[in-house]
């Protein structure tokens, strides 16, 4: 058994329970006889991995859903399609706008957090032979 294996052992066995603290130390929960000068100096020499090891692991954000735009009276796209849908990239700090028919990039509304003023289409500007 490795040193760490043998402690984590030893300390369920004596009932000392550790926990990250929110400083980035360790909290020690045990009864005064089970903390001997030998099971500190073993907590002191293994305390960068007990921290690996207790540390929790980061939360990820569940996926947003992709809204899809109403039709619009114009053309968005050269495909003649009249709507679109919004793709969150960046983690979210920035929105990706592609054609809901064809999937063509359209433009970005947002762009890390800053909204985009969308382009004056000119009329007659999208035709299929573009």
């Amino acid at each position: 058994m490795s040193g760490l294996a043998e402690l984590l052992a030893d300390c369920d066995v004596r009932g000392i329970r550790l926990r990250p603290a929110g400083d980035g130390g360790l909290t020690i929960d045990a009864p005064q006889a089970a903390l001997t000068p030998d099971m500190v100096e073993r907590l002191t020499i293994h305390k960068a991995e007990l921290m690996a090891l207790l540390r929790p692991t980061p939360k990820v954000a569940p996926p947003q859903p992709v809204p899809t735009m109403k039709p619009t009276a114009k053309p968005v796209c050269r495909c003649g399609s009249t709507s679109w849908r919004d793709v969150p990239i960046h983690d979210g700090k920035s929105v990706r706008r592609d054609c809901s028919k064809c999937r063509r990039f359209i433009g970005f509304p947002l762009w890390y957090g800053e909204l985009r003023q969308a382009e004056k289409i000119r009329p007659g500007a999208l035709t299929n032979n573009q």
